[in-house]
């Protein structure tokens, strides 16, 4: 079975290219729903949250105060780690899950859509890393659009991430966004055919 990493930053298209392949026909493992998914009200992740900062974290719904939990680990670079990898490790376990039942079922390529795919090491369990890339200034302005952000709040968000010019640096593959959408289809097929997944 074949595991496409596939990567991005802010604005660059990330969502673009995997609800493609998705569209194609390959399975897609979604590391932003996974992490949303450990916190619902209920699940066991959201438990060991409540063990580690108390029931404080919680509001009456006994659902997630992120407000809180983003004050307290704001200005703690150690609480932030500790409360990071309590979501990290469930998303970790799913990963492994989707894999194995994947595996199970002869699929023959996946993909694993994680933005932190190289900060967090991921990358070295792929076969292939996709990045994402558009210029700076389109990833700015993309941003903007998206998220009704000021200019100041996109470029320090995008300052706070690894830069694609520094990711380009592990990627096997650059998927150029910064056109129309058919060329960036265009870019992904020759891609799969060059690693003979056929669609």
């Amino acid at each position: 079975m074949k595991i496409i990493g596939l990567t991005g930053g802010i604005g660059s298209g990330k969502s673009t290219v995997s609800s493609y392949l998705v569209k194609l026909g390959i399975p897609c493992f979604d590391a932003d729903e996974s992490s949303r998914a450990a916190v619902r009200k209920g699940s066991a992740c959201l438990q060991k949250i409540v063990e580690f900062f108390g029931p404080a974290c919680l509001l009456e719904t006994g659902e997630l105060n992120r407000p809180w939990v983003a004050d307290r680990v704001f200005n703690d670079h150690v609480l932030l780690k500790q409360y990071e990898k309590i979501v990290q490790d469930q998303v970790l376990a799913d990963k492994q899950q989707f894999l194995k039942e994947q595996k199970e079922r002869g699929t023959h390529a996946v993909v694993l859509d994680v933005p932190l795919l190289i900060e967090c090491g991921w990358y070295k369990e792929v076969d292939s890393v996709w990045l994402v890339s558009v210029p700076r200034e389109v990833q700015v302005r993309r941003a903007m659009l998206r998220d009704h952000a000021s200019e100041e709040t996109v470029t320090a968000r995008i300052n706070s991430q690894m830069s694609l010019t520094e990711k380009e640096k592990f990627a096997d593959v650059v998927i150029d966004n910064s056109g129309t959408i058919e060329n960036t289809q265009k870019q992904v097929m020759e891609q799969l055919r060059q690693m003979g997944i056929k669609i």
